[in-house]
């Protein structure tokens, strides 16, 4: 919007519109809104990733004693449940569950792992630990599954008694 008074340049028209550099600012900042808009629509289709959520372990601690004096204690019959579910607290079919450490096998020598049920649970029955030395240990509590990653933040104490 030009003045339309003669003699008066445009260098001194303080009453002009949205020309120049405030116009392009007003068509960028139109245009960044648009494009955002966009983008966040299509983020928004996209589901978030699945995730273990807890584990939880009973018993909660395992008691190993030494009845011969040689200082390996040991503990066998040993029933270890653990129970799986996903971040939104639902039980967890299909994970694979292993438990490693304080040397944990099952009465016939074999390393202890299993998959969980449809209630997110496994059941490990007759199981032997066995520690050498006084000292505290744990054991580990593995979770994985395909597409829901892998936890490993659950340790069961071993304790010398």
């Amino acid at each position: 919007m030009r003045n339309t008074k003669v003699g008066v340049s445009l260098k001194e028209d303080r009453a002009a519109g949205i020309e120049g550099l405030p116009l392009q600012l007003l068509i960028m900042v139109v245009v960044a809104g648009l494009g955002l808009t966009i983008i966040m629509g299509w983020m928004n289709s996209i589901s978030a990733p699945h995730a273990i959520g807890e584990v939880f372990v009973n018993p909660g601690e395992i008691l190993v004693y030494d009845v011969d004096g040689d200082g390996l204690y040991d503990c066998s019959g040993v029933t270890v449940t653990v129970t799986v579910t996903d971040e939104g607290g639902d039980r967890l079919e299909g994970a694979t569950v292993m438990l490693d450490g304080a040397n944990v096998r099952h009465a016939d020598g074999t390393a202890v792992r299993g998959v969980t049920d449809a209630q997110g649970q496994i059941l490990f029955t007759n199981l032997k630990v066995e520690q050498f030395g006084s000292g505290l240990s744990t054991i580990t509590v593995t979770v994985a599954k395909g597409d829901y990653g892998i936890d490993s933040s659950f340790e069961i104490p071993v304790i010398p008694s």
